[in-house]
């Protein structure tokens, strides 16, 4: 695995899938995407990363938001990025757009509307493909020759492809659709994944020829991770934004024993 990172944020805080990286682009949170996105451009340096699978071990570990939060770092650099949705049994990025689930990638494949017309074009640089109608088997669908040559179209289209994938353990696809990918990223919430479960994701991913790029740590709490790490990170954030750039408000060490002095 080329690397790990730690994001701080739960899934609760985002019910409606916000994409923190334009709503708070000063956060905390929305750094470490960032730092994600920078790890990715040195993971493989003889290949150029253009489709980017992500996964976990099962629903509810920070997937979905990850890969909103990962594409808009790459819509900030002026990159053209699509996200597309093959979790066909709980599709979810549809919700961060706003749309209903219809007229996806299902639907292209079927020949009912065109590529182009399925394409959802946001409103932050981010292009969304959903599902669209439901997939009376899924895992055939995505090991089709259509979904093969659909994403040879897409691949000429953007610059970077960012997929949501079901959980590892639940079922089979995620392996399929590591054939379209260059690479997997492993999301591992901290309130959620047991440790078993992750040894065993990564197991299947391993077996499966994966290309695992990294582990991405997600939901993790001031109380259950790293404190000095935290402390330290928020030290060097403070003293970076100053008392009126901060945006969570917080000043730098420094500037609250001037005040206190005064």
């Amino acid at each position: 695995m080329a690397y790990k990172a730690k994001v701080k944020h739960t899934v609760t805080d985002n019910p409606h899938y916000r994409i923190i990286t334009v709503e708070e682009p000063l956060s905390i949170a929305a750094e470490s995407y960032r730092r994600i996105k920078t790890s990715l451009e040195f993971a493989n340096v003889d290949k150029r990363l253009q489709v980017i699978q992500v996964c976990s071990s099962m629903q509810g570990e920070g997937k979905s938001i990850t890969v909103l939060n990962i594409a808009a770092t790459y819509a900030e650099d002026g990159k053209k990025v699509l996200v597309v949705d093959l979790d066909f049994r709980r599709p979810k990025l549809h919700r961060s757009f706003r749309r209903e689930n219809k007229d996806g990638i299902t639907d292209v494949l079927a020949e009912h509307i065109k590529l182009k017309d399925a394409i959802i074009h946001g409103e932050n640089g981010i292009d969304c493909l959903n599902r669209g109608s439901k997939a009376p088997f899924p895992t055939a669908l995505l090991g089709s020759e259509g979904m093969t040559k659909l994403f040879e179209e897409l691949r000429k289209q953007y610059e970077y492809i960012i997929v949501d994938c079901p959980p590892i353990l639940a079922v089979s696809d995620a392996a399929i659709i590591s054939k379209l990918c260059d690479g997997c990223l492993f999301v591992v919430s901290q309130a959620k994944t047991e440790k078993a479960a992750a040894r065993e994701s990564v197991k299947i991913l391993r077996d499966n020829g994966v290309n695992i790029l990294g582990v991405v740590f997600a939901n993790i709490s001031a109380k259950r991770g790293n404190y000095y790490y935290s402390n330290k990170y928020k030290y060097y954030y403070q003293n970076y934004y100053g008392k009126d750039n901060a945006p969570d408000g917080s000043k730098a060490p420094e500037e609250a024993e001037e005040e206190k002095d005064n």
